[in-house]
């Protein structure tokens, strides 16, 4: 009775004592915020982190109970819950901002292995109605799966949360490895993330065979759904746990103390935190059944090191192994020093080894010093070396020695003025003439500039490149003159048109006229049935000599067609262009056949125009000419007509736009198509090339060949937007093809080539359909390339370094000279299929293909032969050491949705 009696005065006390305060407080002007403020700035605040495995603001209500118990008991201290994430906790743990943490058994593992941390007290939870210190899981699977025994789970999948999850993945695989099952090789895991339903959908929605849950939640979730079917497989019972488990168990969460912590605070916290009785208001609120003495972590710490095994560092293999490293250091200078004597030895070998090289080279080799005097020599460059110095060339002058010239420089061969060439370049090329015993070599010499230990030395390689300039020589030829007849071809008579009327005149001179004339023979076709083609082309190359006699002397005469020839003739004052164009036609009446074909009669259609000097059209009147001949046989034949430019020309612009309407309405209608025809290597081992070739469906639905829409796709600027087309739509079919299935040829035309935005549209298409770019070769014909060579460089160049390569595509058919071959440096050259179809009948055509065959192979650039139809084209091309083959004969082009 006294002590309650007591104890009520002495709380009553108590409370007046606590009002007296704050009535002083109050009379001070602080109040009851401000005075707690103030008692919390004394205080040292105590940070425990937690991690917020639920969020953040979950953490910090069930956890903050906790710290206020911590902190009544504990003056002068306040303690201060930090929710972390996974991430979060462990930085902050690394830079020395927590003096407590609260983490998960795996983390607590981890963070040990960085810096000091110890456990203070275990967590114990509330657990089917009893106390559990320990966690565990279980693997469970479908009912009827047949899984027995964990052993059964070989060559399933297996479901888990994350790798390094405890409850959700260590702990199964840690009990399948104790079943006898290799986890690494004999399941294949599938990692669903958070919440844990994600792994029992995965069980549920067959694309796992089983999966691994912590077991209280496998407990809680069979009781929820008890129609789920889900069972453990094989035996799930721990002694005296009251959930299902097969698995091992560990210890529950640590609160465990850092380096951070004030001395002697930590075994305090760890008594009050054991003392917790379970009905306590922070017990309460963490969900909890309180605390007891840590438990035994280092199943934990096997575990970790089992499946999360650290990466090796350079600090832990110099702690762990530094003597080691150290006698390794001692026997690598050892090495060097021995490598260093063995090197120096090699060396002297090395450079006699070179000599003897150098010696041996089938190119004419030439070493000098600075002032031209000769070094040092090999075999090859005394075929080169005058006659009467032969063997005696060591220490004489290079001019002395080779009776060299070479364009631009002094006829004495200074040889000062042969450094100057290389004075800026390390390496250059020039071109000369050597002459020894009335023979003349044409060769080309390679400079190069050598720093040495005596001072300058130049390098000078000779190659004899005689044959090759022949061969120059006849290609050329044959680019600009027709076989047959011998004279011009339509190319050679446009760049005639455009040079011979450059388009402007100075004011002071006259504007000269001259005439343009297109003849067209009538019936020619008919002559070709009734006789023979050889008996057509001996009257083609006939006629043509006819002309070269009639005609005037300053006449240019070309081939335009199969039987259509056209003659530019100046004009004089006292003639017309009418009257000039019915002489040719009159020379076409008088011509004769000199055999038993000398009855045959030759009629033609003849049209005209009239060119100026000052006309910028120039080129362009031979389509004139062509629509008035076109004109003169619609009337009937045999006839001239002077080209009027209204109703042909009129004519023409609107089968023009026809055309190009017909064009526009198939692209948009989606009326391309893709054919492909393969290019097949001569020899195995070398993968096979698809060139992808453009169709057009016409509005009928019949298919055609889009030669008749090219040119006037390339006059209306159209070719860039189809070519963007093509290379889409081969990049998408090469995607859908397997990586051994060869290489894909695209062909790029003039417009392209020089439009600055295809390159990122190629690099586009390449990335958006991860198509490998070395499986890529884009064609570029001769034309296309020398229209502008600076552009095309630019783009091979560009395209290379993305990883394309780069094909010359109808080479020898055209204008383009090794010179430009050499400029371009492709990676193919596809020798032109006119010059293949000549090799039965025509020799120079094969010097011709023989010669690009052997720059290209000197290039490093492979080749492929086109048009091969016969047997005995496919023989001469492969002895003449071609790479690959393209052309009926071995493939005809075939639709891609049908290949």
């Amino acid at each position: 009775m006294t002590d309650t009696l007591g104890g009520h005065l002495l709380v009553s006390g108590g409370r007046w004592i606590a009002l007296a305060f704050l009535a002083l407080a109050v009379g001070l002007g602080v109040g009851p915020v401000q005075a707690q403020e103030a008692q919390n700035s004394t205080e040292t605040p105590i940070h425990v982190g937690v991690l917020a495995y639920a969020g953040k603001d979950d953490a910090a209500r069930r956890w903050q109970a906790t710290a206020d118990y911590l902190s009544e008991r504990n003056p002068g201290y306040r303690f201060v819950i930090r929710p972390l994430f996974l991430s979060e906790l462990r930085n902050a743990f690394v830079e020395g901002q927590l003096d407590f943490v609260l983490t998960q058994s795996l983390q607590f593992s981890e963070l040990s292995r960085l810096d000091s941390i110890w456990p203070l007290a275990t967590l114990v939870v509330k657990g089917n109605g009893q106390r559990l210190e320990q966690l565990g899981a279980v693997i469970f699977t479908r009912q009827g799966t047949g899984f027995v025994e964990l052993d059964d789970l070989v060559g399933t999948r297996v479901a888990g949360t994350s790798p390094n999850a405890l409850g959700g993945w260590l702990l199964g695989m840690q009990a399948l490895e104790d079943a006898g099952l290799d986890v690494e090789h004999q399941i294949t895991p599938i990692f669903t993330g958070l919440p844990l339903e994600a792994v029992v959908d995965a069980v549920l929605d067959g694309r796992a065979h089983a999966g691994v849950v912590r077991s209280s939640f496998f407990q809680r979730y069979l009781e929820a759904y008890p129609d789920s079917r889900l069972v453990p497989v094989g035996t799930a019972e721990r002694q005296g746990f009251p959930y299902p488990s097969n698995t091992p168990l560990v210890p529950e969460w640590p609160f465990a103390a850092t380096r951070q912590a004030p001395k002697g605070l930590a075994a305090r916290v760890a008594r009050q935190l054991v003392a917790m009785p379970a009905e306590a208001p922070a017990a309460e609120q963490a969900r909890i059944a309180g605390w007891r003495t840590p438990l035994d972590y280092s199943i934990v710490d096997r575990l970790h090191d089992k499946w999360l095994p650290e990466p090796i560092s350079p600090r832990s293999l110099l702690r762990h192994f530094w003597h080691y490293l150290v006698l390794i250091l001692a026997a690598v200078l050892a090495l060097f020093a021995w490598q260093a004597r063995r090197a120096t030895k090699r060396l002297g070998a090395e450079k006699r080894r070179l000599r003897r090289a150098f010696s041996g080279l089938h190119t004419g080799a030439v070493l000098t010093d600075a002032s031209g005097h000769i070094l040092l020599t090999n075999r090859a460059v005394e075929e080169f070396a005058r006659a009467d110095l032969e063997g005696e060339l060591i220490g004489r002058s290079f001019c002395e020695a080779f009776n060299l010239q070479i364009e631009g420089l002094s006829p004495q061969c200074a040889f000062d003025d042969l450094v100057e060439r290389v004075e800026t370049l390390e390496t250059r090329s020039v071109d000369g003439v050597i002459e020894r015993d009335n023979q003349r070599f044409d060769v080309n010499l390679k400079l190069s500039r050598l720093e040495a230990e005596g001072g300058t030395q130049l390098l000078v390689s000779m190659l004899d490149v005689t044959d090759l300039r022949s061969a120059h020589a006849l290609l050329t030829y044959r680019a600009t003159h027709d076989r047959l007849t011998g004279v011009l071809n339509r190319e050679a008579m446009e760049e005639f048109l455009s040079q011979a009327m450059p388009g402007k005149v100075p004011r002071n001179e006259p504007v000269h006229a001259s005439c343009l004339i297109w003849t067209d023979l009538d019936e020619f076709r008919l002559l070709n049935e009734i006789g023979s083609r050889e008996l057509g082309d001996r009257i083609l190359a006939s006629l043509a000599s006819h002309f070269s006699l009639e005609l005037p002397s300053d006449a240019v005469l070309a081939r335009m067609g199969v039987d259509e020839f056209a003659i530019w003739m100046p004009l004089s004052s006292r003639d017309t262009c009418m009257l000039v164009a019915r002489e040719v036609l009159e020379i076409i009446h008088a011509f004769r056949l000199p055999d038993e074909h000398e009855h045959l009669r030759l009629k033609a259609s003849v049209g005209v125009t009239r060119i100026d000097s000052d006309d910028l059209l120039a080129s362009r009147r031979l389509e004139d000419a062509e629509r008035a001949c076109q004109s003169a046989q619609r009337l009937g034949g045999d006839r001239v007509v002077q080209f009027s430019g209204e109703d042909t020309e009129l004519l023409e612009r609107e089968q023009q736009i026809e055309r190009f309407n017909a064009l526009r309405a198939a692209i948009a209608e989606d009326r391309l198509d893709l054919a492909a025809q393969r290019i097949a290597p001569v020899k195995a081992g070398i993968p096979i090339i698809h060139e992808m070739l453009l169709r057009v469906t016409d509005a009928d639905g019949r298919l055609r060949f889009p030669s008749e829409y090219i040119e006037i796709a390339e006059k209306h600027h159209a070719m860039g937007e189809i070519d963007r087309w093509v290379i889409r739509q081969s990049c998408r079919w090469l995607a859908r093809q397997s990586p051994d299935s060869g290489t894909l040829s695209i062909n790029l035309s003039a417009h392209s080539v020089q439009e600055p935005e295809m390159l990122d549209f190629i690099r586009q298409e390449l990335g958006d359909w991860d198509v490998d770019p070395a499986r890529v070769v884009f064609e570029i014909t001769e034309t296309a390339a020398i229209i502008n060579l600076d552009q095309a460089e630019r783009l091979i160049g560009a395209m290379r370094r993305i990883g394309c390569r780069f094909a010359l595509d109808d080479f020898g058919g055209g204008f383009l000279s090794f010179e430009y071959l050499r400029r371009l440096n492709p990676d193919i050259v596809k020798i032109d299929g006119r010059l293949v179809e000549d090799l039965s009948h025509d020799p120079v055509a094969a010097v011709i293909v023989s010669a690009i065959v052997q720059v290209s192979r000197v290039m490093g650039a492979q080749t492929v032969a086109e048009w091969v139809e016969t047997d005995d084209q496919y023989r001469q091309v492969t002895e003449m050491g071609v790479d690959y083959i393209q052309g009926f004969l071995l493939h005809r082009p075939t639709p891609l949705d049908k290949r």
